[in-house]
């Protein structure tokens, strides 16, 4: 590695070395999901069609409406828009919903 006692000689092995094989350390992981030998759905990592909309995606749209219900109702009965115990309710039926939604309406990938 060091050629002639030259300390610049013996930086561009280096570089030369670490272009060549970096150490695990430098090397940055990549998704499955971005990764091109595990493309499925041509990328897309969720494939979402509106024809799978059943009674579950109705019931999570109400749920999620229910959510942000909540939260005005409570806001404008007592005048308190900043409660964490009013975020917690909110946040739970609302994320169910969004959550909800996501899952009834998801298109599992074909086989190949």
């Amino acid at each position: 590695m060091i050629a002639r006692g030259s300390s610049d000689l013996m930086m561009n092995n280096w570089s030369d070395d670490l272009r060549r094989d970096p150490p695990i350390w430098v090397q940055i992981p990549v998704p499955p999901f971005l990764s091109t030998k595990n493309r499925i759905n041509g990328g897309k990592m969720l494939d979402i069609d509106i024809k799978n909309m059943n009674i579950f995606t109705i019931l999570s749209g109400l749920l999620f409406l229910a959510g942000i219900a909540f939260y005005i109702f409570w806001g404008i009965r007592f005048g308190v828009w900043a409660d964490i115990g009013i975020y917690s309710v909110a946040i739970i039926f609302t994320l169910g919903g969004i959550i909800g939604m996501i899952l009834s309406l998801y298109q599992q990938p074909a086989k190949e």
